[in-house]
């Protein structure tokens, strides 16, 4: 049986101020624990239960709300309502049979589990091997520039932000440190936000919900609402829009922003297209604040430089036309439309390690590194971080030999800067 850890119990400390914004995605009223049904403190948090509003009844499982209807999630509301609650995890973690359930349960149990481990524990139909690579692969390098740059001009330290369709909280990390209030990480699979949690993005608030659903939210609850490399993938994309405007629509406060990263292009081809739009078929979902539409390459190109990010460019309908993804911008604030300089001393959340993406081959004092792509489909994709990322590299070994740590040595600083060294979350891999 799977049981929460220690740690795991201090992240329900930010569960109040969670369901004071939360809201039934279909009725639109509050949510509330249901006291006559089964449920599972820690304190005053709720770890396992039953949450109703006016229509609807909805599982928290393992401290998460699960706020949508699909089968899953119905059947692991009945579980809980059976008193269940381990196999209401099960259902949601989506383990079909005891062996999958106990091999996940014997690492999840582990406090010397790794984010490796557990990803291989949920299975070969995980998408695993593209979010353990994902901290130095081109579309998070430019994404993660991006949100910062947004974010800081609009977050004031103190407002919060929520990551749509963020998957396992890997671009979520990256707003941790710029403001008190934790951000959302929102997601339809249960996995990758638990695997957030408690890896990727600890500190973070994670919300299971349908992203072609209304969003269970206040209006006004946040000044930043981002979706990266998701977007392409939602059919319902005018109301997914019109209900991220909707999340910073808040007239008692300074104006927030709304970024949707590294979208197709449906003007070029793509290796996974989902169902993209043209650049101006994108700007049009946005009803009621000014998008501006940025080709992804110049992006890109800006962040291999070193910088500055220019968000003042305003790309012509032929670069747009051109590139496999856009990325869009939309605010009332003048502030973010400006050239940002990238981050040059950022504190680390994690600990400094070797890319996983390299080999290492032991020769005497050095040590060579060579870049191996996991498969060629990854290489097809992904290969334009060879901008950045060596084929090889030689270093001597008592430098390699001091990470895992919390800073770099001086002899690796242009590795670091190259992202062949990376900080990493703790237990990644």
């Amino acid at each position: 049986m799977l049981r929460l850890r220690t740690s795991d119990f201090e992240l329900f400390d930010r569960q109040r101020e969670l369901f004071e914004i939360l809201r039934c995605p279909y009725c639109g009223g509050p949510l509330e624990l249901v006291e006559s049904l089964f449920h599972r403190r820690s304190g005053d948090e709720i770890s396992d239960g039953i949450l109703g509003c006016h229509c609807c009844i909805f599982p928290v499982v393992d401290g998460i709300p699960v706020l949508h209807l699909q089968p899953n999630a119905t059947a692991a509301r009945d579980q809980m309502q059976a008193e269940h609650p381990e196999q209401a995890l099960r259902t949601m973690v989506g383990l079909e049979s005891e062996a999958e359930a106990s091999a996940f349960e014997a690492v999840a149990a582990s406090e010397a589990s790794t984010y490796r481990e557990t990803v291989e524990a949920l299975g070969p139909n995980f998408e695993g091997g593209y979010f353990l690579y994902r901290f130095s692969d081109p579309t998070y390098v430019v994404a993660e520039a991006v949100v910062r740059a947004v974010a800081r001009a609009v977050l004031g330290d103190r407002r919060r932000a929520i990551d749509i369709c963020g998957g396992s909280g890997h671009l979520t990390r990256s707003l941790l440190d710029l403001s008190s209030s934790p951000p959302v990480l929102a997601d339809l699979y249960f996995a990758k936000i638990w695997l957030a949690r408690r890896f990727t993005a600890p500190g973070c608030v994670p919300v299971c919900c349908d992203g072609n659903a209304p969003m269970p939210f206040a209006r006004g609850a946040f000044a930043f609402a981002m979706c990266t490399d998701a977007f392409m993938y939602i059919w319902t994309k005018r109301q997914f829009v019109g209900e991220m405007a909707r999340l910073i629509d808040d007239p008692s406060a300074d104006p927030g922003a709304v970024l949707i990263g590294h979208t197709h292009n449906e003007r070029t081809w793509s290796p996974s297209h989902g169902q993209p739009l043209s650049p101006e078929g994108y700007a049009a979902l946005f009803e009621t604040l000014p998008p501006r539409v940025f080709a992804e390459s110049n992006l890109f190109a800006d962040v291999v430089a070193g910088g500055p990010l220019d968000l003042s460019r305003q790309d012509s309908k032929e670069t747009l036309d051109g590139d496999p993804a856009v990325t869009l911008v939309a605010t009332g604030r003048h502030d973010v439309f400006v050239r940002h300089q990238l981050d040059a001393n950022r504190p680390v959340s994690g600990e400094f390690r070797l890319n996983p993406l390299y080999e290492v081959e032991a020769n005497g004092d050095s040590v060579r590194l060579r870049l191996r792509f996991p498969s060629e489909d990854y290489e097809e994709e992904y290969g334009a971080c060879r901008q950045y990322l060596p084929d090889e590299a030689v270093v001597h070994r008592a430098a390699l030999d001091t990470l895992p740590g919390g800073a770099v040595p001086a002899v690796l600083a242009d590795l670091a800067k190259r992202r062949v060294i990376l900080d990493l979350p703790k237990r990644y891999y």
